[in-house]
């Protein structure tokens, strides 16, 4: 694809960033999807300018009802990232199927990745939303693409599960293990979304990604040898990267 197009995609990503912000936000803080931009602590809706990229972080950087600041610089940066990964996608898989598919798919991935993030919680609502797309999409491309997919869901459980049987084996204490069920979900998701074979390179690549991040984060004492480390976003980066490079 050339420059420009791929340039208007990365606009497209531009916004959708914004959207994913806004809708992971409101997901976090357990608030309807309608309900539009919110102060994250007293719920007060704010301005709909908040749905627009780069100026809507601004237009609610404060709340009118408790004064919270609500700093834009975080979403910001995630708006840009995102654009950067639409347009360098387009860039990369061209105008294609492949194209239209990872996009779609960097939407509930994205959501999972900050809302676990935020409060460690994966929310079904949206692993639904993937597995259907997934599924989707590989129904699309034939009945072959259809098993391939399923079976790559259907083994990406089975991993994870055996992970998470054997973390609350060891812990003892769900509230620290660092698999949950919902990372077995997103598991399910992932796995429909990259099919076989690739599904293997994108939980490895996140497993990884969680081992390096964990790592990191100890040495810089922003986290305790016992303390609880979200493993759904490093799952979802992986997907992204694998998404990124099929």
């Amino acid at each position: 694809m050339n420059l420009i197009p791929a340039l208007l995609v990365g606009a497209l990503g531009l916004v959708a960033g914004g959207m994913v912000w806004v809708l992971a936000a409101m997901q976090a803080g357990k608030r309807p999807w309608r309900g539009g931009p919110a102060c994250p602590s007293c719920g007060t809706p704010l301005r709909g300018a908040g749905w627009v990229p780069l100026i809507g972080a601004f237009a609610t950087r404060r709340c009118p009802n408790c004064a919270t600041v609500i700093a834009p610089g975080r979403r910001l940066a995630f708006e840009l990232v995102a654009a950067a990964y639409f347009g360098g996608a387009a860039l990369w898989l061209g105008s294609s199927r492949d194209l239209i598919e990872t996009l779609v798919f960097a939407v509930p991935l994205l959501i999972v990745l900050l809302v676990d993030w935020w409060t460690r919680l994966i929310h079904t609502s949206v692993i639904l939303m993937g597995l259907v797309l997934g599924l989707g999409f590989a129904l699309l491309d034939g009945p072959r693409q259809l098993l391939s997919a399923l079976g790559a869901a259907f083994g990406a459980v089975l991993v994870f599960a055996f992970f998470f049987a054997l973390a609350a084996l060891i812990y003892r204490n769900l509230r620290v293990v660092p698999f949950g069920l919902g990372d077995v979900y997103l598991a399910a998701m992932i796995g429909a979304m990259t099919r076989l074979p690739a599904v293997v390179s994108a939980l490895f690549f996140g497993i990884f990604a969680a081992g390096l991040g964990g790592l990191v984060l100890l040495v810089l004492r922003r986290a305790g040898r016992r303390d609880a480390i979200p493993y759904g976003p490093y799952l979802c980066l992986g997907a992204l990267v694998i998404l990124f490079l099929r």
